[in-house]
């Protein structure tokens, strides 16, 4: 089946949603400088100029910390409404690092980049009884906290507006606040992943998609307990509908299905089942299209015929993302094949091979290193029989 590149969407469409993502943005910096120029003044007022770039760069430091700790409260809410909601804890994601628990109870900490999120709270649900399990509060919890956390700010920085520094931090927190919470919130069209507003959206007007969350939920839970996809129910992974397959978070099941086919080493089908979802106009996110690809393309390589996939790894759309995500073992292994089977590059490839071994005790999911391992095998494999 063709992966040829979809239709590309009208110059409007393309122009709003630049426009819902690019505005809030604006808006937020537009605020924080209003806000930061105003304060500032006041430490302009003692023509001391040292003191005016000590409050320049307090500024732009309270930035740095009010983004950095807006998504780990983002996180946190969703980590405490999820547990007010009867969740179990799985796992915590802040800026690529990780602290997961796992199947001896114990946490455990690591390396895991998310292009397209500065985080990441995972957790076990409920049983599913029938789709009336509960899922409003886990997915609007991160942005609840936003704002819940924003308010408090906005109280201190009110009844605190002549100590200075102390305002300016306040209100960084406001604002960065009020971002996340429109960000994830809102039903937004991000293109590589989906925020928690657009979540609930298709969890609430879809039943396939409410038991799509349920199953992803669960795998991830099943993962930080040692297992591979190959290893948990196949009925997780049975087709659904064709029809509710323009819901990304349905979609997304199908995805998961071609990493069950590639623990399971089964090359051949993962191929034919990632050309056919590449091959999907409607479904399938940004971040799912590049690991696609990049674990289509070694399909290719391995089957010592390098085409579509192995090129679609070069769009600026997959670079962009792969670089995101650089020390992630399926890429690094996607690099390696690329090196050793399609260029002949023996040095290249090492290098590729070094990454590899370097960024893989700290990943989260061993049994993951475990199989990319056999899959580096099966690479070296292919190698000898081209040169033989």
């Amino acid at each position: 089946m063709s992966t040829a590149p979809e239709k590309k969407p009208s110059k409007i469409k393309v122009f709003l949603k630049s426009a819902a993502l690019i505005l809030p943005m604006f808006l937020i910096g537009a605020l924080i400088g209003i806000i930061g120029a105003e304060s500032l003044l006041n430490v302009i007022g003692t023509d001391d100029f040292g003191q005016y770039l000590l409050g320049v760069g307090w500024l732009l430091l309270c930035f740095y910390l009010s983004y950095v700790l807006q998504i780990i409260l983002h996180e946190g809410g969703h980590l405490v409404f999820g547990l007010l909601s009867g969740y179990r804890f799985v796992s915590f994601n802040v800026m690529g690092f990780i602290w997961q628990k796992g199947a001896d109870g114990k946490l455990r900490f690591g390396r895991m980049q998310i292009a397209g999120a500065g985080g990441q709270c995972l957790m076990a649900p409920p049983e599913y009884n029938g789709g009336n399990f509960p899922f409003t509060l886990y997915n609007l919890g991160g942005a609840a906290m936003n704002l819940i956390v924003s308010a408090l700010c906005l109280v201190v920085a009110l009844v605190f507006r002549q100590a200075v520094y102390l305002y300016i931090l306040m209100m960084c927190m406001v604002l960065i606040g009020v971002f996340f919470a429109i960000m994830n919130g809102v039903p937004l069209p991000v293109p590589s992943i989906q925020n928690d507003g657009t979540n609930l959206l298709c969890i609430r007007r879809d039943m396939n998609a409410r038991r799509a969350f349920w199953v992803q939920m669960n795998v991830a839970a099943e993962q930080a307990q040692g297992k591979l996809p190959s290893d948990m129910p196949e009925e997780w992974f049975a087709p659904l509908p064709e029809e509710a397959m323009d819901n990304p978070i349905v979609c997304t099941i199908a995805v998961m299905n071609t990493d069950r086919l590639m623990s399971s080493l089964s090359f051949t089908q993962a191929e034919a089942a990632i050309r056919k979802l590449l091959a999907r106009k409607k479904g399938v996110l940004g971040l799912y299209r590049m690991s696609m690809s990049c674990d289509g393309a070694t399909c290719e390589l391995l089957d010592g015929r390098p085409g579509d996939l192995c090129e679609s790894l070069s769009s600026k759309e997959n670079q962009q993302m792969m670089k995101a995500m650089k020390t992630n073992p399926s890429i690094l292994r996607t690099q390696y094949a690329l090196a050793l089977l399609k260029d002949r590059d023996a040095d290249k490839a090492a290098k590729a091979l070094a990454e590899f071994d370097k960024a893989a005790p700290q990943y989260p999911y061993q049994q993951t290193i475990a199989v990319e391992r056999q899959i580096l095998l099966a690479i070296q494999n292919a190698a000898l029989r081209q040169e033989a």
